[in-house]
C-alpha cells in the first residue's frame, strides 16, 4: 500500500484511535516478557500490579498495530478506495466492521489475564466500561464520527489504574 493510500485512511485511524481510546502511545518494550518470571494467565497466581499493567499494554499494544492492517485489508475487500478521505458512511462502516471488534477482542483478553489480588474489581470495572462502550458504538458507530466517544469511560478507567497504552489517546 502506498503512503498517499494509507494517508487516505488517517481520517479513519484518526476516529479509531480516538474512540478506541488505546493508542500508539506508552513505551515499546515488548510484552513477552513479563519479568520476574510472573505471570497473567488466567490459570497462574496473582500478579504484581506493574506485571499486570505491562502484559495488559502489550494486548493493546499489538491490537493497535494490528487495526491498520485491518482497516487497509477491510478497505480493499470491500471496494472502499483508498486513494481518497472514505465517505462518512464507509466510516461508520469501517468503525464497526472492524474497529469495533479490535477493541472488543482487547477486553476479552485482557479479561483472560489474572487481575492483582485485592485489584479485581478495579479490573472488572474497566473490562465491563470497554464492553459497554464497543456495544454502545456498535448500536449507533456514525456517532462515533460526530464526535461521541463512548469508550470515554473505559479510557479514564483504564488510565486511572495506570495503563499506559490501553486507554490512551495517542
Amino acid at each position: 500500500m502506498s503512503k498517499r493510500a494509507l494517508a487516505a485512511l488517517v481520517a479513519c485511524l484518526a476516529i479509531a484511535a480516538a474512540v478506541a481510546g488505546c493508542g500508539g502511545g506508552g513505551d515499546s518494550t515488548s510484552s513477552g516478557d513479563t519479568g520476574g518470571g510472573e505471570s497473567t494467565e488466567a490459570s497462574g497466581p496473582a500478579p504484581a500490579k506493574a506485571v499486570f499493567i505491562k502484559e495488559a499494554d502489550g494486548i493493546c499494544r499489538k491490537a493497535d498495530g494490528e487495526l491498520t492492517e485491518e482497516i487497509v485489508e477491510y478497505a480493499e475487500e470491500n471496494g472502499i478506495e483508498t486513494g481518497k478521505e472514505p465517505t462518512q458512511a464507509q466510516q461508520a462502516e469501517i468503525i464497526e466492521q472492524v474497529v469495533l471488534p479490535n477493541l472488543g477482542r482487547q477486553g476479552e483478553e485482557i479479561s483472560g489475564l489474572t487481575p492483582p489480588e485485592g485489584d479485581e474489581g478495579t479490573v472488572g470495572e474497566i473490562v465491563d466500561a470497554l464492553q459497554e462502550g464497543v456495544e454502545e458504538g456498535e448500536s449507533d458507530p456514525q456517532a462515533l464520527i460526530e464526535g461521541e466517544n463512548p469508550l470515554e469511560d473505559a479510557s479514564k478507567k483504564a488510565t486511572a489504574y495506570g495503563l499506559k497504552v490501553c486507554g490512551s489517546e495517542g
